[in-house]
């Protein structure tokens, strides 16, 4: 079994500073000197590491959710070539990053589902896999009828 390492408050904050900016927690390890390994034992371990660590990727993704905001709202610049030379930019938009933003955060108009099986309205629009299971044999059992160890 591998032995734990030692996390100093200066292996801690580099870590999380690597963290918060990438969102990557290989690049976090190998940035603090620490094991991939040992980063998701501490990660398991530790309630309050365990929070700042997904803290640090909330913060990461805000900063992604921004950017592609950015490049949607404002476009990014693109080379024009003629002949095999550069001879200006033009301004170029992305349409899906903007519809990508918008069914994320507003899908109760614009038809997703978010990872947690709930449309914009805030209800399940889908049964879990137990709780299919579950009606079916619940419906199993009200058709079969009484038996010995089924009773009505």
């Amino acid at each position: 079994m591998p032995r734990k390492q030692r996390w100093s408050r200066e292996v801690r904050e580099t870590f999380f500073k690597v963290l918060r900016a990438t969102g990557n927690v290989s690049a976090a390890a190998r940035g603090a000197g620490v094991s991939l390994h040992n980063a998701y034992l501490k990660k398991t371990s530790e309630v309050k590491f365990s929070r700042e660590w997904e803290a640090a990727i909330e913060e990461a993704l805000d900063d992604l959710e921004g950017e592609l905001r950015r490049r949607a709202l404002e476009g990014t610049e693109k080379a024009v070539y003629y002949a095999g030379k550069e001879v200006g930019s033009i301004t170029s938009y992305n349409d899906n990053l903007a519809m990508f933003l918008l069914k994320s955060r507003r899908g109760h108009i614009y038809g997703e589902v978010d990872v947690m099986g709930y449309k914009g309205s805030g209800k399940k629009n889908f049964d879990s896999p137990r709780e299919k299971l579950l009606a079916k044999l619940k419906d199993m059992k009200s058709k079969a009828g009484p038996t010995p160890g089924n009773k009505k």
